[in-house]
């Protein structure tokens, strides 16, 4: 878990890490998928990213759909998200939206997944450069209340309550729960002599209080990001400290 230069190390968890760095390519742009059979260009629509109506690329109007559904989320719910709305406030027709995302659960989860790799990946580059241990759980902890102050609308919509069942809840539950892993991954690389038991519970109990903790900062937003920061940071550390420096705790 631990470069040769003996600093921890993260890794990224359930996602390509090379597929995150790659910028969609735009060009050349294509019709999309049902243009001409539904007549779309005849449509008045605003252009997306510069593309006119009926020329936008793939990537680029899946990335609309998704910015448009985290918006309906954030705002109504899973219960309160149509496909019809996102279509009515993108300029398409709704098979332009299913030719994309085959139903309002797989569009829920797309921005579940777009989030939670935002996060890690914000991790990840965060505590890369860590030099010890309690440093790595500060800057990790600081990446994450960057991402609910930079990204408060999409942390809500990763964090929030929508049940479903079948693949699409162990999804939820999967993607939800990664947080917890990273933290695990984050504790094996500072305190490698700590049990499984030890690391999973310290994480959990980490990524509940994180979670609370960014609640009650959205309810009190006169607080700054470095002041909620080490309040979380003196929590989590009063425990995390006892199993990286053992024999100090013991004494």
């Amino acid at each position: 878990m631990a470069d040769s230069d003996n600093r921890p190390r993260l890794k990224l968890v359930g996602s390509d890490p090379e597929a995150l760095a790659r910028e969609p390519d735009p060009a050349p742009p294509t019709p999309e998928q049902g243009q001409e059979s539904l007549g779309e260009e005849d449509r008045p629509a605003p252009r997306v990213d510069g593309y006119r109506h009926g020329r936008v690329p793939r990537a680029v109007r899946e990335r609309q759909l998704l910015d448009l559904a985290e918006e309906q989320l954030a705002e109504h719910g899973y219960d309160g998200l149509s496909i019809e709305e996102i279509a009515r406030l993108a300029g398409v027709s709704r098979p332009i939206v299913y030719a994309h995302f085959k139903d309002k659960e797989s569009l829920y989860l797309a921005c579940l997944r777009r989030a939670r790799e935002e996060l890690e990946q914000m991790i990840l580059d965060a505590t890369a450069g860590a030099r010890g241990a309690r440093e790595m759980v500060e800057l990790g902890t600081n990446a994450y209340f960057e991402f609910v102050e930079r990204r408060g609308q999409r942390w809500a919509v990763l964090f929030g309550g929508a049940e479903l069942s079948g693949p699409g809840a162990r999804e939820i539950t999967r993607l939800r729960f990664a947080t917890v892993v990273q933290i695990a991954q984050l504790i094996a690389a500072i305190a490698p002599h700590a049990d499984q038991q030890t690391r999973e519970a310290y994480a959990h109990a980490i990524s509940g209080s994180a979670e609370q903790v960014a609640k009650w900062w959205r309810e009190n937003p006169d607080l700054t990001r470095e002041e909620v920061v080490a309040q979380q940071v003196a929590f989590a550390w009063d425990g995390l400290g006892r199993i990286v420096n053992p024999n100090s705790a013991a004494s």
